[in-house]
């Protein structure tokens, strides 16, 4: 079902970018392959808003664990 298959990558990519996801290395990796695969030309265009969304998560857990300090 090809149709439906668009939606769900894009479901996919779109939490990369906006929601919180576990920062792990092969998470990452397979964010920046899928993304290569599937949009050669502005994969790089998303890695821009992947690694911002990753950098600011990492910096909302660094202020979380300070305040519990």
């Amino acid at each position: 079902m090809p149709y439906l298959d668009v939606f769900s990558q894009g479901e996919v990519l779109r939490n990369g970018v906006n929601d919180k996801l576990r920062q792990n290395v092969l998470i990452v990796a397979g964010y920046l392959l899928v993304s290569l695969d599937l949009y050669l030309v502005f994969a790089p265009v998303y890695w821009i808003f992947l690694f911002r969304n990753l950098k600011r998560r990492k910096e909302s857990v660094k202020q979380t664990e300070t305040r519990h300090d």
